[in-house]
């Protein structure tokens, strides 16, 4: 069996992605789960500039709301983006500007209502009057305008990293698990002992036909062993340790496959910069010492 690692897609959906991986260590899948949390870049408002508000709400806490605000675009314009940001910092900044007010009626103002402005920094073309980053839902709520209020601003979005800041996390979970093995060690039981069997397991991993236990849906269990507990002589649940399963639940700003692929070039290029250290620092550790002056009892000027 080979020992290179492998990955295996389970489950693929808009804003959740499954994946096996196999012939690697725990802290692997932890590096790539920490990777996805804080290394990968995304966008966030991170500045508001107000010229009006007259709400119920101070500039701070509508300026925290609207930092909160998944964003979503092209993978192109993320890729240029994300190359702006590594080489050239908060250099490239993304526009929206908000301008309501409660006429007639109380208003509820969403995110929907940010426009969008304009991109600085980088030069990306886009066709007529399209919209090329806006919020991953319409409905978030920002604040509500009473009778005759209104609220103003320019927001500014920036791309960050979620170790310095939770707002530029592009995921909401990530976890991982050992892939389960479970075994039926005595299928032919009664069936009013078997479906107190199946309902002992929150995963629904168990089911009964032609009266005989059998797995239906090994990867769903959670390894909680409560059926192993109550029922040791019919089932056996154990962990693989060198298969993992990777469980990646996004924002809705990216796809889940694309900010795998940016964690994993986030990872490779820390090890690349950690082996280039310890060779320089192993080079000049055996490199030859320098030759001794010559001792004489003349002066040297």
């Amino acid at each position: 069996m080979s020992s290179k690692p492998t990955l295996h897609v389970l489950e693929g959906k808009d804003k959740l992605l499954v994946v096996s991986l196999e012939n690697v260590t725990p802290a692997f899948a932890n590096s790539i789960r920490r990777a996805l949390i804080s290394e990968v870049p995304t966008l966030a408002i991170d500045e508001v500039i107000f010229t009006e508000n007259t709400s119920g709400f101070w500039d701070e806490y509508i300026a925290h709301r609207l930092g909160l605000i998944p964003f979503k675009m092209s993978e192109d314009l993320y890729d240029a983006l994300r190359d702006c940001y590594q080489n050239h910092g908060n250099e490239c900044q993304v526009v929206f500007s908000l301008n309501e007010e409660a006429l007639e009626r109380p208003k509820t103002v969403f995110s929907g209502h940010l426009r969008f402005e304009g991109i600085e920094g980088i030069m990306f073309e886009k066709e007529r009057n399209e919209v090329i980053v806006e919020p991953v839902s319409k409905y978030i709520p920002i604040v509500k305008l009473n009778k005759g209020q209104k609220i103003a601003l320019t927001a500014i979005a920036r791309m960050g990293v979620g170790k310095n800041h939770a707002k530029w996390q592009p995921v909401t979970a990530v976890g991982y698990k050992y892939k389960p093995i479970v075994k039926v060690l005595n299928p032919e039981v009664p069936e009013e002992k078997a479906n107190k069997l199946i309902n002992i397991c929150p995963r629904r991993v168990f089911g009964y036909t032609q009266g005989r236990i059998v797995v239906i849906n090994e990867n769903a269990c959670s390894l909680c062993r409560e059926c192993v507990e109550k029922y040791p002589d019919i089932v056996r649940v154990e962990g693989d340790p060198s298969k993992i399963i990777l469980t990646i639940e996004t924002l809705g700003g990216l796809p889940p496959r694309k900010l795998l692929e940016v964690a994993l070039e986030v990872l490779d290029e820390r090890l690349s910069a950690l082996h280039d250290k310890i060779s320089d620092a192993l080079n000049a550790f055996l490199a030859p010492a320098p030759p001794e002056a010559p001792s004489g009892g003349g002066q040297s000027f």
